[in-house]
């Protein structure tokens, strides 16, 4: 279920205890910072959609440097005690310690929801040699509702709480390389790096709460597609310098931007897609001519 991600299969030993990662590890310390926009985002036509968690500036460094706040504070407190942060880069599975913390429950898009935030936050932990006592588990609140699961263009849920990353727009824009399936790309629809959808139709997230430990949105909720594969992308990834999306291969990005000018079905693109169509990289060239094809075909 990892794609083409096979990392994700290696370091097993960590991912089942933290104290093979960390071996006098005796509590961990569980946080959860909002990147919440009550309101949400309209997509614009002939713009491709970014996920709301990537037009901030690149969240690993400034939440590791939040909870080294908390593991300075706590030598202070507890001499001779040691702690290491963690987030999102080390082979530990953050969601199920954060859900065994009370965070939140694991919900039926593999997602950690929160009855008092909804989904649209990020994780971070401590790992610690003091020792604390331990939270429980919240319940779980999902109930008979399959909103995620229905509303997935891809179908990427097997099944509940299971995510196939062959099949998820996010692996598709972010991660994966070369040609994406043909049968998944109208389902992508304008996404261009990332996705939100099984968070948009997820009822918890009526009470999403707005970003404080996070520094506001650099980047707007789409980008012109145009620029994306365009003369002007160089410009306009130097604007993006510093938020995840600009991580993007640059390839990759014009390679999606192309896939949604296709399903965009919008004749004013012909002129970038026949370009790279004729270009000498396969890939954007094989992707280009699909989306003349998707122009030049009946809705």
């Amino acid at each position: 279920m990892n794609g083409g991600m096979a990392y994700l299969a290696d370091n097993k030993e960590p991912r089942r205890d933290i104290r093979v990662w960390m071996k006098e590890a005796r509590s961990i310390l569980m946080c959860g910072f909002s990147y919440g926009e009550p309101g949400g985002a309209v997509p614009v036509p002939g713009e491709g959609r970014i996920a709301r968690y990537a037009r901030r500036t690149d969240y690993h460094d400034i939440l590791r440097e939040r909870m080294n706040g908390v593991r300075d504070w706590l030598k202070s407190e507890v001499p001779g005690s040691h702690a290491v942060a963690f987030c999102d880069m080390s082979p530990i599975l953050e969601r199920s310690y954060a859900a065994a913390a009370g965070l939140g429950w694991q919900g039926k898009n593999a997602m950690l929801l929160s009855a008092d935030i909804g989904s649209y936050f990020l994780i971070a932990g401590l790992a610690m040699t003091v020792e604390l006592p331990a939270d429980s588990a919240g319940p779980d609140h999902c109930g008979s509702c399959t909103r995620c699961l229905d509303a997935c263009p891809t179908d990427a849920f097997p099944k509940e709480r299971v995510l196939d990353a062959s099949k998820c727009i996010a692996y598709f824009t972010i991660e994966a390389k070369g040609s994406i399936p043909e049968p998944f790309r109208e389902g992508i629809g304008s996404w261009v790096y990332g996705c939100d959808v099984c968070q948009e139709v997820c009822p918890w997230n009526r009470f999403e709460v707005p970003a404080r430990a996070l520094p506001p949105p650099k980047a707007p909720p789409s980008l012109p597609l145009d620029e994306l594969a365009g003369p002007k992308s160089a410009n306009l990834r130097s604007r993006l310098k510093g938020l995840p999306v600009a991580r993007a291969v640059r390839k990759r990005l014009t390679r999606n931007a192309l896939l949604a000018m296709g399903n965009s079905r919008d004749a004013r693109y012909r002129p970038i897609l026949e370009e790279h169509a004729n270009g000498t990289e396969p890939s954007l060239a094989e992707q280009a001519r699909w989306s003349l094809e998707m122009i030049d075909s009946p809705p």
